[in-house]
């Protein structure tokens, strides 16, 4: 049970204009000791009929705010991380993908001479030509050119960045031939919408990595 003290107190004060502490000790002196007797406050003396009615009012409205059930916060579920196709590669095979990482990372990017300053002129490599050219010199600062060294070790050449071999896959039934523990299918870009699902539901059970898988919400 709350009392008048507590509930009259400071809440009260500061909400109710008129009500300090002289007319606090008239509604105890009068009898009211607890929220139930306010709500049937009428009259006191030293208080109007006008001030009864405000602290009645307050009275609820602090009663209805202890009497608020306290909200349950809901546990997030953990959010369920799909597993993924374990790799069967060598020692020898993983030092080498390693070795290629690090590798790329410091690999320049090779452009044709002059695609930045010739908009005919494309990006891609070409050998550079003319007994003058400075690139084809070795000047460093005219761009580097593509010779050995920059290669990756012979072991993973040509393989996709997670360490699987790559199959170009158009139907299901070239999903049958396709290596599990060192390859990976890329489904083709003319499949449509249905064969698409078809196939990554089957390349789903046999344990299949898909490179481009459909993205879903």
């Amino acid at each position: 049970m709350i009392t008048v003290t507590e509930t009259i107190g400071e809440p009260l004060k500061s909400k109710i204009k008129g009500l300090g502490k002289a007319k606090t000790n008239a509604l105890v002196q009068a009898g009211f000791k607890s929220v139930e007797d306010i709500q049937n406050i009428t009259a006191v003396d030293g208080i109007s009929p006008t001030l009864a009615e405000d602290v009645k009012k307050a009275v609820q409205g602090l009663e209805t705010k202890t009497k608020r059930p306290a909200l349950k916060k809901e546990k997030k579920k953990p959010v369920e991380i799909e597993k993924s196709v374990k790799m069967s590669f060598s020692a020898t095979k993983e030092r080498f993908l390693r070795v290629r990482k690090r590798q790329k990372n410091k690999k320049p990017s090779f452009r044709r001479h002059d695609s930045h300053k010739k908009k005919r002129v494309g990006t891609s490599w070409r050998f550079p030509g003319g007994i003058h050219n400075k690139q084809r010199s070795g000047i460093a600062a005219k761009g580097a050119m593509v010779q050995v060294g920059y290669g990756s070790p012979k072991g993973v050449r040509g393989l996709h960045p997670s360490g699987y071999e790559e199959v170009l896959v158009h139907n299901l039934n070239e999903i049958d031939t396709v290596d599990a523990s060192i390859q990976a299918i890329r489904i083709s870009s003319t499949v449509g919408l249905k064969k698409r699902l078809d196939i990554e539901e089957k390349a789903e059970g046999l344990g299949l990595k898909i490179l481009n898988p459909m993205k879903r919400e």
